[in-house]
């Protein structure tokens, strides 16, 4: 692994304005745009002497569809920024600056060390966050870097469920299968903590049953078997049991009680 310096070359919060001076709105905008394109580049610089080449050669395997990647190994990644956030004492808005020049790369190892960096603390970030989650889901083209969004929607989305709507729009309209693979994912955050939350996640994903691409599947599936109100799943899953695979209702419904699963059964079987 390359070595990861103790100072860096640039201050991402602007600190370089050495006058008195309040700059305008545009070129303060500028200048932490320029910033974040900095620390791309000096990240992206420092990823090359950290090459897993055996990792790296089974990554389109792993996760077909990807464009961009270095091979770097999340553990490696966790531990990259960590030690950006701790050295160059970046705060959330930086992270935010930072993952709206990363995003545009498709790049793996770029967009999660903002994504790990950013660590889900999004709860107290205003309606405008949703605006730019939802350019930064344009750019999604894996499970990885996807799943690794979804903490930071679900949790935004479960300080304010007015903010649902965004999931929902996700979930019904977007414009790829990982748009709406994060719709599905996101719901694991955003009911974890909450079993009322339960009903604001079936609310996503019964855009997403009827769904036939696996990536999409097997988001449902995860999410349903991580909803806290086991009472609200089971009424979800027996309406929707006539009208979905049977693989699928078998998967959502694995933590659900005997009891519960051998009624759906029994819909299922009816239903032929």
């Amino acid at each position: 692994m390359a070595h990861i310096p103790t100072v860096w070359n640039f201050n991402v919060s602007g600190d370089r304005i050495s006058d008195n001076t309040t700059p305008e709105p545009a070129s303060r905008f500028q200048e932490m745009k320029n910033a974040s394109e900095k620390l791309v580049s000096e990240i992206r610089n420092h990823l090359d002497g950290m090459v897993d080449p055996e990792y790296a050669a089974s990554l389109p395997t792993i996760m077909p569809g990807m464009t961009e990647f270095t091979g770097v190994a999340v553990p490696e990644l966790r531990k990259l920024a960590r030690e950006i956030r701790r050295d160059k004492g970046l705060k959330i808005p930086d992270w935010i600056d930072y993952l709206g020049v990363a995003f545009p790369t498709c790049h793996r190892e770029l967009i999660l060390v903002g994504l790990y960096g950013l660590d889900g603390r999004t709860s107290d970030l205003d309606d405008l966050f949703g605006e730019r989650m939802s350019g930064w889901a344009r750019h999604l083209d894996n499970w990885e870097t996807t799943d690794a969004l979804a903490p930071a929607a679900g949790i935004w989305v479960a300080d304010d469920l007015s903010r649902i709507g965004y999931l929902e729009s996700w979930a019904n309209r977007g414009e790829s299968v990982w748009k709406k693979r994060l719709a599905a994912v996101s719901t694991v955050y955003l009911s974890r903590h909450a079993a009322e939350h339960t009903h604001a996640s079936l609310r996503v994903l019964r855009h997403l049953m009827e769904a036939k691409q696996p990536e999409i599947r097997k988001a449902v599936g995860w999410a349903l078997r991580n909803q806290k109100d086991l009472e609200a799943v089971e009424r979800f899953l027996a309406w929707w049991a006539p009208r979905v695979s049977r693989s699928l209702i078998t998967e959502a419904s694995e933590k659900l009680p005997e009891e519960s699963r051998a009624r759906l059964k029994v819909i299922v079987d009816e239903a032929g």
